[in-house]
């Protein structure tokens, strides 16, 4: 998907772990999230959080 979406707007951030959604679930990945929404902070290309 961050493909289709062009490199000006996606970007691929990977969970290692099981389920579907990791947004408190996974410290890394909220605080990626948190970064994003509240600060603009966009995470790294291809960033993975274990």
């Amino acid at each position: 998907m961050a493909d289709e979406l062009g490199e000006d707007v996606g970007v691929l951030l990977t969970n290692k772990g099981e389920g579907h959604g990791a947004y408190g679930e996974s410290r890394c990945v909220t605080s990626l999230v948190d970064a994003y929404f509240l600060d603009g902070e966009v995470p790294a290309d291809g960033r993975t959080c274990p």
